[in-house]
């Protein structure tokens, strides 16, 4: 039957006019917030010419919004960005990591409540603590990141690194950072070993497992896991990074041949078939997503932002599915917003192409006008201030120590009857914006929270990778003497010796004869260096070593070999 006969049979004029209507409102709501992007984004981005760049996508559930490209995939040949380039998109990755496990749970092949000595029987158990896979999937496990060990051994990155590599320092570990399940720390090892595990169930890599059960049913043609360091990447971006007004350098790690925890490279346009499946759940069903939204639980009951591969937050009152990936000279986003549908995409082949700012820019433009929602709602929204006084931020101002780090040392002061935190390893400064009494967030970076004890004043910091405890210390600045610090350390989980020496009176450590770190006093026996920190251990009042603490290791051993 034609479409005006079917029409004329089945509807009023009425009911014609306000389909039409409709379906008008509809395109011109799509165009006009299209044309919004178009004008709002390149504003927040400067034209690329005979530069690296990346390359931007809004999309609708399944479709494309709205992308633009900036730059050149490849400086060699002047190859533009596009959206068939593909990247290297570092930890994004882990969420095809994780939802490759899940696929093999609803196989019944594993259980994410099995202890991973059941399929990796050669890893060691520290004090009959138990680490499932549920705890390698959202960070809790406790196990140290095979990417900072390898650091501290001096492997330079553009070495040959595989998954017989990884496993071996993963199974070479003296001790875990802490017991499973009682803290958050991502960690690299633990998605090294999740694909491990994978190879070890089915037989198949992983990047065979994730290209029969994920890429192909999905239509990703582009789409691969990187497990071969001689294998031809077609339309490939090269990671870049700046080393002058207009110079770059080539970083691209082809050398990493192992899965897990990245090594995956796509495309906007393949990502866009992989963010589709979250609303048709064509592979994995309800269950695939369930299990990748399901926040991890600690020990004591406390709820985590990680769960399957992904980070679950919120931002400015809407329920955000992230994770962010940074390997080399590339970087990539995923932001998906579920209640409104949209995602945001970001793939670049140089990190200097996207900062926090921009970043954040780019998720403001993608959700409501603030003027838009309910007033009930904007008592959520992270950038709604809360207006306190002098008096009552008084008490959370003094100098703090991070319990887990104890070189990191924050100062809090006002300044204009606004909270200001100092970073004293770094002397980055910043302010705090209020969203309670004592709960704040980091002007510029809203996903950076600090909740402050009412008592004590100590904040807790929710930083991305981990959360950090602190407490209130002494202003005093000590002054050790630097030659009881001096000699030579081993340390038999990393397979390597340091010498501490004394240069222009401050501690040197050097690695093989190479200068590695200068050493600043913070605290008794407690030294810094940016992120790092060595807390020496004293043996009847002489230093008998030291533990290194930084951001994904605790108490990593070095003995004194010449007492």
């Amino acid at each position: 039957m034609p479409i005006g006969s079917y029409f004329k049979h089945n509807f009023t004029n009425s009911m014609v006019n306000k389909i039409l209507f409709f379906l008008v409102l509809i395109l011109t709501n799509f165009y006009a917030a299209f044309a919004q992007l178009e004008k709002d984004i390149p504003a927040l981005f400067q034209e690329l010419e005979n530069q690296p760049g990346g390359i931007i996508g809004v999309f609708k559930k399944g479709e494309i919004d709205f992308f633009k490209a900036y730059g050149l995939a490849n400086l060699d040949y002047d190859i533009p960005i596009t959206s068939k380039t593909v990247f290297d998109v570092g930890s994004v990755s882990k969420q095809f990591t994780a939802a490759c496990v899940f696929l093999l749970e609803q196989q019944g092949k594993l259980s994410i409540d099995d202890p991973i000595q059941k399929y990796l029987p050669e890893m060691p158990i520290f004090r009959n603590e138990t680490v499932t896979i549920r705890n390698l999937l959202n960070h809790t496990s406790g196990l140290r990141d095979y990417v900072e060990i390898n650091a501290y051994a001096g492997v330079p990155f553009e070495n040959i690194f595989t998954e017989e590599m990884g496993l071996d320092i993963m199974t070479r570990q003296q001790d875990r950072n802490f017991p499973p399940g009682q803290q958050f720390m991502y960690n690299n090892g633990g998605y090294l070993l999740l694909a491990i595990i994978i190879r070890r169930v089915t037989g198949e890599s992983i990047g065979k497992f994730a290209q029969k059960h994920l890429f192909e049913p999905l239509g990703m043609k582009s789409s691969f896991i990187l497990e071969n360091p001689n294998r031809i990447v077609r339309n490939s971006a090269t990671g870049y990074v700046a080393i002058g007004d207009n110079m770059y350098e080539k970083k691209h790690f082809y050398n990493i041949a192992l899965g897990g925890d990245g090594q995956l490279y796509t495309s906007l346009e393949d990502l866009r078939l992989w963010n589709n499946n979250f609303y048709t759940k064509e592979i994995g069903g309800q269950a695939l997503y369930d299990r990748q939204h399901q926040k991890g639980v600690l020990n004591n009951g406390e709820s985590i932002e990680y769960a399957g591969g992904l980070f679950v937050q919120e931002y400015k009152g809407y329920e955000v599915v992230q994770h962010t990936g940074s390997w080399g000279g590339f970087i990539s986003v995923f932001y998906r917003f579920p209640s409104l549908g949209k995602t945001l995409v970001v793939l670049a082949n140089s990190p200097s192409f996207l900062n926090g700012s921009q970043l954040f820019g780019l998720i403001d433009l993608m959700i409501p006008n603030e003027k838009q929602k309910q007033k009930t709602e904007e008592a959520s929204h992270p950038d709604i201030s809360v207006q306190l006084s002098a008096r009552q931020l008084q008490k959370y101002t003094g100098l703090f120590s991070v319990k887990e780090q104890p070189h990191l040392q924050l100062r809090s002061t006002l300044l204009n009857d606004t909270l200001s935190i100092t970073q004293l390893w770094d002397e980055v400064s910043f302010q705090l914006v209020p969203t309670s009494k004592n709960t704040f967030f980091r002007k510029g970076f809203p996903i950076i929270r600090f909740v402050f004890n009412e008592e004590t004043g100590a904040p807790i910091v929710h930083e991305r990778i981990a959360v950090w405890h602190t407490e209130k210390v002494d202003q005093h600045q000590t002054k050790p003497d630097l030659s009881d610090y001096v000699g030579e350390y081993y340390s038999e989980e990393v397979g390597v010796r340091y010498t501490i020496n004394i240069e222009n009176k401050q501690l040197v450590v050097f690695r093989n004869k190479k200068k590695i770190k200068t050493l600043v006093p913070v605290t008794n026996d407690v030294f810094g260096n940016h992120v790092q920190g060595y807390q020496f251990v004293r043996n009847k009042g002489k230093i008998s070593g030291f533990l290194i603490q930084d951001r994904r290791i605790r108490n990593l051993q070095f003995t004194k070999i010449n007492r």
